[in-house]
């Protein structure tokens, strides 16, 4: 009997072990696609509508990124009629291991914020914004098998700020909380998710807290982050450093259903162009995009004939990606640091395109 309940404890705990693994919860294939609507909240929380705006999200590619195998997703954001064609302009970096979810910290979500705070004039001696640059790193944002309502610190950083004669003692903490279990409802049916509750906090003596921000996850199983809620508040407690009371806007990301894609390859383009290759600077691989607009159907095959070369910095051709008739439409190839079993050193390198009369040439960067 006593063998038999070991047995069935282990099965129970193997099987949780595998249910939490933080893998399961990302998306297996690259490609895959997030579409989120994007609401301010105003310092109450009620949604201003008005200025609400979307956000597309894709899971590009599998690449090592600051010592980590990072799942890279392009990002962009913008109004509703643009979105699908609007370029993605910034990058997300996700990676899983065992039982937990990491994320590359950035102040790129929170520079604007970092900006005002420094514009408020609180001290001289302290820059809010490069102080968060140094903190810019992978950290363990998601604790998939972490106990329920369980704080864990994620940073904690202490410094003094001058304000005034005084200068007073600071911490900067964030924390993560793994919630319980929540069902939610979105676009995709009901999804039952992760819940996590990450928080900013500031404290003055290290103990006295000031200003605590709060960003709530949902994350779904093969799915990722399907919510994202951070409410917005009204702070007024800074008086003693001369601040004046501010409003933090909040902010309600949730899964959506208005964004109908437009494929690129259905768009027949009107002109010639050749995009920045994309991620740049890059190791080990990277994409190029171009167009060949439909005027030249009208004209020779000859000029409808596109070569795509590469070559270093000393003009020496290093590979040829394209050399062949394309008829109009958009492109998209691949260029590896590996040319022919040869490893290509880390520097700068430049593609050109040349179809017809048209010839254009952009730099890249390898970094090994």
């Amino acid at each position: 009997m006593k063998k038999k309940v070991a047995l069935l404890f282990v099965l129970l705990f193997v099987g949780n072990v595998i249910a939490q693994q933080a893998s399961n919860y990302f998306p297996s294939q690259t490609g895959f696609e997030w579409k989120y609507k994007a609401i301010p909240l105003d310092s109450a929380s009620n949604p201003m509508n008005e200025l609400a705006y979307y956000r597309m999200d894709k899971f590009e590619s599998v690449a090592d990124y600051h010592g980590k195998s990072a799942n890279i997703v392009l990002t962009k954001s913008g109004p509703l009629q643009f979105i699908t064609l609007q370029p993605y302009l910034d990058s997300l970096f996700y990676s899983t291991e065992g039982t937990t979810g990491y994320s590359y910290f950035s102040v790129g979500n929170i520079e604007r914020f970092l900006n005002s705070l420094d514009s408020l004039g609180i001290t001289t001696n302290f820059n809010f914004l490069n102080f968060f640059k140094s903190l810019q790193n992978w950290y363990d944002y998601y604790r998939f098998a972490s106990p329920v309502n369980t704080a864990y610190t994620l940073i904690q950083k202490d410094t003094t700020i001058a304000i005034g004669s005084l200068n007073i003692p600071f911490r900067f903490k964030y924390t993560g909380n793994r919630l319980n279990d929540q069902t939610i409802s979105t676009v995709k049916g009901d999804l039952t998710c992760k819940k996590f509750l990450l928080q900013w906090k500031i404290l003055s003596y290290t103990v006295v807290e000031l200003l605590t921000l709060n960003d709530t996850v949902w994350i779904a199983p093969d799915n990722w982050i399907v919510q994202d809620i951070i409410p917005g508040q009204y702070v007024d407690n800074l008086t003693f450093a001369n601040v004046s009371p501010f409003s933090i806007p909040g902010l309600d990301v949730r899964l959506t259903e208005d964004i109908v894609n437009v494929e690129e390859e259905d768009l027949v383009p009107d002109h010639f162009s050749l995009e920045q290759n994309f991620p740049n600077p890059f190791n080990p691989s990277t994409k190029i995009k171009y167009s060949i607009p439909s005027v030249t159907l009208r004209q020779a095959q000859s000029d409808n004939w596109v070569t795509l070369k590469v070559y270093d910095i000393l003009g020496n051709e290093v590979a040829t990606l394209v050399n062949e008739y394309e008829p109009a439409g958009n492109y998209e190839v691949e260029f590896q640091s590996t040319v022919n079993n040869h490893q290509l050193a880390s520097g700068i390198y430049f593609y050109r395109l040349q179809a017809g009369s048209f010839v254009k040439t952009k730099k890249m960067v390898l970094l090994r």
